[in-house]
C-alpha cells in the first residue's frame, strides 16, 4: 500500500487550484439547451446539456441578464467552477446570450434600411388622420385584452364613434398573412380609420409586425392606418410604414376619441347664443319700426290739419307699406330660428331616427333586406343589433 495518504480536504483544494489555474476554464462561452431552469432567492439553477453531455450551472443575480425557457438553445459566458467544500464542479454562468438573437437584430435592421431607402417610411405618403372619425376599424384578436382595453377608452370620451372589429391571430407563424388578408378585405369597405392592435410581448411574439409582406400591405392601404403594437418602447416595422404611431392601444384609442359630450354642449352653448342675439335683433327692429311709425303717425296728424282727405290716404299706404315690411322681416327673422333649430346636431339626435347598417353598410331600402339579416341599429344613446324577421316591399 502506498504510504502517501491525503484526505478529501486536500484533494478536492488540489483539485480546485488545478481548476483555478487552467485559463481555458476562464471567461468562456458555452453553447447548449437549457433544461431544468429554476430561480431560488434570486439565482438560478439549470443544467447546460448538447447531444452528448451535460453540465450543472448556477447564474447568481439572474435577473440581470436574459431570462430562458427550458429547451432554449443559448451562449452561457462563464468559468468553470469546482466547489471543493461539496465536491462539485459547476458552470458560473455570469451572462446568457439567446442564440440568433443577435443574429435576427441584424437582419431585422437590413430589412429596416433597405425598406426606408425605397420609399416605405417616407413622411410624403403618409395619410392624415381624420379629427372626427364616425366609423373605425380595430384589427386584432377578438379574445384579448386590446379590444376591451381600446372600447373602453373611447366610449369614456365618445358614444359616436362605430367600433368595428376584425379577428385576426397577432401571434405566432404565419399571423403575418392574417393581417394581411383583414387590411385586403377592410381597407374596401369605407372606414375613416384603421387600427392594427395588439398588446406587449417578448421580441419574437413581435415579430409579425416586422414582416416585409405586411409593411408593403399598409404601404398600399387607402385607409389611413394607426399602428399601436406593443409597449411605449416596442418598435416594429409596422409603426415605421403605418400613417401615425401610437405608443400603446390605449393610447390609439385616446388619439381618434374626439370628446362628443364636449361638442355637444358646444352646440348647445351656439344655438342658445344665437337665438338670444336673434331675438335682440328682432327687438331692435320692432323698436325702431314703432318709433318711424310714431314719426309718420306725427307728421301725418301734423298734415291731417290741411288736407285731411289726402294725409288719411297717405297714412293708409304707409301704413301698409310697413305692416308688410314689418311682417317680411319678422318672417325672414323666424325662417332663420327655424332653420338653426333644423340643423341643429342635438336636435336631430334625439328625434327618435335609427340608422340601419348590414355588414358595416348603410341600409336604406326594405329590398336590400331579407328574412334572418343581422343588423345594426344606431340612435342617440347607442347601439343595437337586431334580426330581421319578415321583409315587406310595401308601406
Amino acid at each position: 500500500m502506498n504510504g502517501n495518504i491525503i484526505n478529501v480536504t486536500a484533494l478536492n483544494t488540489v483539485i480546485n487550484a488545478i481548476f483555478r489555474a487552467e485559463e481555458h476554464l476562464h471567461d468562456i462561452q458555452v453553447a447548449g439547451e437549457i433544461s431544468g431552469y429554476r430561480i431560488s432567492g434570486g439565482h438560478a439553477y439549470f443544467t447546460l446539456k448538447d447531444e452528448n453531455c451535460q453540465i450543472e450551472a448556477t447564474c447568481f443575480n439572474c435577473a440581470k441578464t436574459y431570462i430562458p425557457k427550458d429547451g432554449e438553445s443559448v451562449i452561457a459566458k462563464g468559468s468553470v467552477d469546482y466547489y471543493a467544500k461539496g465536491g462539485k464542479l459547476k458552470f458560473k454562468v455570469d451572462a446568457i446570450t439567446p442564440i440568433g438573437q443577435g443574429l435576427l437584430a441584424i437582419q431585422l435592421e437590413i430589412l429596416k434600411r433597405r425598406l426606408e431607402k425605397e420609399g416605405y417610411f417616407d413622411q410624403s405618403h403618409k395619410k392624415p388622420i381624420p379629427p372626427y372619425p364616425a366609423n373605425v376599424c380595430v384589427i386584432t384578436s377578438f379574445s384579448g385584452a386590446v379590444i376591451r382595453d381600446i372600447k373602453k377608452t373611447i366610449r369614456l370620451k365618445n358614444d359616436i364613434i362605430n367600433i368595428y372589429i376584425k379577428d385576426v391571430r397577432v401571434q405566432g407563424e404565419g399571423s403575418h398573412k392574417d393581417i394581411i388578408k383583414a387590411l385586403e378585405q377592410v381597407d374596401e369597405l369605407g372606414y375613416d380609420v384603421l387600427i392594427i392592435a395588439r398588446g406587449g410581448g417578448s421580441a419574437e411574439d413581435l415579430m409579425p409586425f416586422n414582416n416585409e409582406e405586411l409593411v408593403k400591405a399598409i404601404y398600399e392601404c387607402k385607409t389611413p392606418i394607426i399602428s399601436a403594437v406593443g409597449h411605449e418602447t416596442d418598435y416594429t416595422l409596422c409603426d415605421e410604414v403605418a400613417d401615425y404611431r401610437a405608443a400603446t392601444p390605449t393610447a390609439a384609442a385616446e388619439y381618434i376619441a374626439y370628446d362628443t359630450y364636449q361638442l355637444k354642449r358646444y352646440f348647445a352653448d351656439v344655438l342658445l347664443k344665437t337665438r338670444k342675439l336673434v331675438n335682440k335683433q328682432v327687438e331692435e327692429i320692432e323698436g325702431d319700426l314703432q318709433r318711424k311709425l310714431k314719426f309718420v303717425n306725427y307728421q301725418m296728424n301734423l298734415s291731417y290739419a290741411n288736407n285731411s282727405h289726402a294725409l288719411e290716404q297717405r297714412m293708409k299706404a304707409l301704413s301698409g307699406a310697413m305692416d308688410k315690411a314689418y311682417t317680411n322681416t319678422r318672417h325672414s327673422l323666424e325662417n332663420i330660428i327655424m332653420k338653426l333649430q333644423a340643423n341643429n346636431p342635438l336636435a336631430i339626435l334625439g328625434k327618435g331616427y335609427w340608422r340601419m347598417s348590414k355588414d358595416g353598410t348603410a341600409v336604406s331600402t326594405a329590398a336590400a333586406l331579407k328574412k334572418g339579416d343581422s343588423v345594426t341599429l344606431q340612435t342617440s344613446d347607442g347601439i343595437a343589433q337586431a334580426e330581421i324577421l319578415e321583409v315587406k316591399n310595401e308601406i
